[in-house]
């Protein structure tokens, strides 16, 4: 019925383009739609749910158009700290700014209309168009996260979101006895509009206070609105689903459970949907197995987990807790490849030669029973003492203890690790000579004690294990991408398109600053010339910044029913199969790949289906891809500054990461923890803002403050709700500079 609707849509759409500025009434519309029975009635819907999605406009009473022809727009507003919106302008005009004032009752990331004026003015270096919300077509905030005030006769609430211009006002008998500064969560009960700025809500949830372990998570999940609560109807669905293998499945499938198949992941990792082998062939070539829990046999299309799962569309990890797409009996139980212990997977076979070319694919359906859970560090350890001994530089004997202990318990698997790291140093190789770029930094780490105080930020460590894995993973993935395109069929694909030139050309102005040549023409940039600036970089004191810079010149990488192919990766085809449990495109592809193989390639209405379904999978799982990057990132940022609290006053070394009109921007070395020098409180000179040049320069001294500097700071303060810290300037590259009072 939904996809009918949506043929129908797309009808009224392709009449109101044909008018032009002519309105149509309901009436007229239902009469010149073109090969349509479909009944007023359902022609009235499909009009209202078209104006409900700002496609199109009731001008005159009910006489519709479309926006275009209209001097109407609408979008998403975004609202700024400031309190002004931005409306994105339609392809190829300029963005709408909207004033404070003519927010008229929008909150940030409603769907609305504007009126848009004729003339046009410039906003902070851009030329914008003006406007005015005329209506608000969807709210994106149901609920808002906030401090709790009292107040006469009930309370009020100041959102945390700073984007968030409207407080809310609590009746009496709705504040669910909250006390002053205690975080809630608040439903909406009535929307700010023209004739009132505040809205009205009641508590939903009493969260605690700013800076008690965990409270942080909690606010910043309600503030993005993440679902962390598994509906009755799903955790029903999910205790429908039985805890062991099917016997009937195993003759149904690959029987590969006598098979060496090992899981490698985390020590606190407890979702196991990846499993690898590594044979060694009769000609010499690699076999490489990667076996992939097949949640697709288990997640039916169209039931209450798919549903819940396409809502979530991705598992969101923060320090100490996860929130999973799937309910814990899935995600930990019958789907995670547990040790010893039948599982149902999506296996692939890669035939590898000694080149690192794909000689040979097969994917297929499988039950595998893994021999053992691994941990980066334990293989990586194995690894180490292996080498070592085969060099002669330790005998087993001398060994530490600990990793005696591995080899010996692991001993049966030892050649399946060798055979695995030979592999590796082949497919990066490969890799490496096709140009893929490699971005491998180490991250902040946030270590948590019991009681959920932060202990400290480490830098996250990457050794040769999660190199293997990561190496068999993109394989795979590459496989199965080009198992669904050379068959013709639809999938998900990640896609990473060309940079974009002028940041490029950005890039190569900063670069030069470091010595370092952009070679090439940006408009045709390959990612080989990008990698050779990293490799040029590494192990540099500049590195971790220089790299960041790189990531920054380059677009972001999404989901598409396209095959667009990705830049980074240098590959033509590429999609993501690996990761079932905790994300939802991979779930799409195990769909299509379990059709491909059961029922041979899709065609007729069968294919139209799919392909008018998929370009809705791919933009909701880019959209709830950002949206946990987001939480994530957030909650680190405000960890890092609860660990801070107690280091206001003391020195640290640093290097400038960004320049701005008002201030340098400064990452602390070792502990990744970023803050802001405030120009004002630098002294010693009148210093001017170099926008092209990512520089602030001294009037008299000619003393230059850059990207990439050296720097010696001192913590001033931090501010725990916006998450920041303030640094005075101390010194740069080891010269004193002189500090003004604030």
């Amino acid at each position: 019925m939904a996809l009918q609707q949506s043929d129908l849509q797309q009808s009224i759409v392709d009449l109101l383009r044909k008018r032009g500025s002519r309105l149509l009434g309901i009436k007229e519309i239902w009469e010149r739609l073109p090969d349509h029975d479909a009944p007023r009635e359902e022609v009235e819907l499909a009009v209202q749910e078209l104006e409900r999605d700002g496609a199109i406009i009731a001008v005159r009473g009910k006489r519709y158009s479309l926006l275009e022809f209209t001097p109407y727009h609408a979008g998403l507003i975004r609202v700024h700290p400031d309190g002004h919106g931005t409306v994105r302008g339609a392809e190829g005009q300029p963005d709408i700014h909207v004033d404070r004032r003519a927010i008229k009752g929008a909150m940030n990331g409603d769907l609305v209309v504007v009126r848009v004026e004729k003339d046009s003015r410039r906003v902070r270096n851009r030329d914008v168009s003006t406007g005015e919300v005329t209506r608000v077509l969807r709210r994106a905030h149901r609920t808002v996260v906030g401090r709790f005030h009292e107040k006469e006769n009930g309370g009020l609430v100041a959102p945390f979101d700073v984007r968030l211009d409207h407080n809310i006002l609590i009746d009496e008998g709705a504040t669910l006895d909250a006390i002053e500064g205690e975080m809630v969560d608040v439903e909406i009960d009535r929307y700010p509009d023209r004739s009132s700025n505040f809205a009205r809500g009641r508590v939903l949830e009493r969260l605690g206070f700013i800076g008690d372990p965990g409270v942080d998570i909690e606010v910043v999940i309600r503030k993005l609105h993440i679902p962390h609560d598994f509906p009755p109807e799903v955790l029903a669905a999910a205790d429908a689903v039985p805890l062991e293998v099917s016997r009937n499945e195993f003759a149904k499938r690959s029987d590969l459970r006598e098979h060496n198949i090992v899981t490698i992941d985390g020590e606190t990792a407890k979702d196991f949907d990846d499993a690898v082998e590594v044979q060694l062939l009769p000609n010499g070539n690699y076999l490489l197995g990667v076996h992939i829990a097949d949640v697709a046999h288990y997640v039916k299309q169209g039931s209450a987990l798919d549903e819940e799962a396409f809502e979530r569309g991705t598992s969101v990890y923060f320090p100490g807790r996860a929130i999973a797409m799937l309910p814990e009996r899935l995600s930990n139980g019958i789907c995670s490849l547990n040790p010893r212990v039948e599982r149902l997977t999506f296996s692939v076979d890669i035939e590898i030669d000694r080149r690192g070319r794909f000689a040979d694919r097969k994917v297929y359906k499988s039950v595998i029973r893994t021999k053992e859970r691994m941990t980066y560090t334990d293989v990586n350890a194995i690894l180490i003492g292996v080498g070592a001994a085969a060099l002669g530089r330790t005998a087993a004997g001398e060994a530490p203890a600990a990793t005696q202990e591995l080899l010996q318990r692991y001993r049966y698997l030892i050649p399946d690790f060798e055979r695995m790291h030979e592999l590796y140093k082949i497919l990066r190789t490969r890799r490496e000579n096709r140009g893929s770029i490699d971005f491998d930094l180490p991250e902040a780490d946030v270590l948590l004690s019991e009681t959920g105080e932060i202990e400290s930020i480490q830098a996250s460590e990457r050794n040769v294990a999660h190199r293997i894995i990561e190496e068999f993973m993109l394989s795979a993935n590459e496989v199965v991408a080009q198992e669904l395109v050379f068959a013709n069929q639809p999938g998900i694909f990640r896609v990473h398109q060309q940079p974009d030139p002028r940041k490029l050309e950005d890039l190569r102005e900063i670069l030069k600053e470091f010595k370092l040549t952009l070679r090439g023409d940006v408009e045709e940039i390959r990612p080989a010339e990008l990698q050779r600036i990293l490799k040029a970089v590494g192990g540099t004191p500049e590195e971790r910044f220089l790299t960041n810079i790189v990531l920054r010149s380059m677009k972001r990488a999404f989901y598409s029913e396209e095959n667009l192919g990705h830049f980074a990766l240098g590959l033509d085809h590429y999609c993501h199969f690996t990761s079932p449990i905790r994300r939802y495109p991979d779930l799409i592809v195990h769909r299509r790949l379990n059709e491909l193989i059961l029922n041979g390639p899709a065609h007729g209405e069968r294919l139209q289906k799919i392909e008018r379904a998929h370009p809705l999978y791919a933009s909701q799982s880019s959209e709830r891809e950002r949206r946990a990057e987001e939480a994530e990132r957030e909650v680190l940022e405000w960890k890092k500054v609860i660990f801070m609290r107690d280091k206001v006053g003391q020195k640290f070394t640093g290097i400038v990461t960004g320049v701005a009109p008002f201030g340098l921007f400064v990452e602390l070395d070792e502990i990744f923890v970023q803050g802001m020098v405030p120009i004002a409180t630098v002294g010693g000179d009148y210093w001017q803002y170099r926008e092209r040049e990512h520089r602030i320069r001294g009037e008299s001294t000619n003393r230059e403050l850059r990207l990439g500097d050296h720097v010696t700071i001192e913590v001033k303060s931090i501010d725990e709700d916006r998450h920041q810290l303030e640094f005075r300037l101390l010194e740069v590259a080891g010269s004193p500079i002189a500090t003004r009072p604030r």
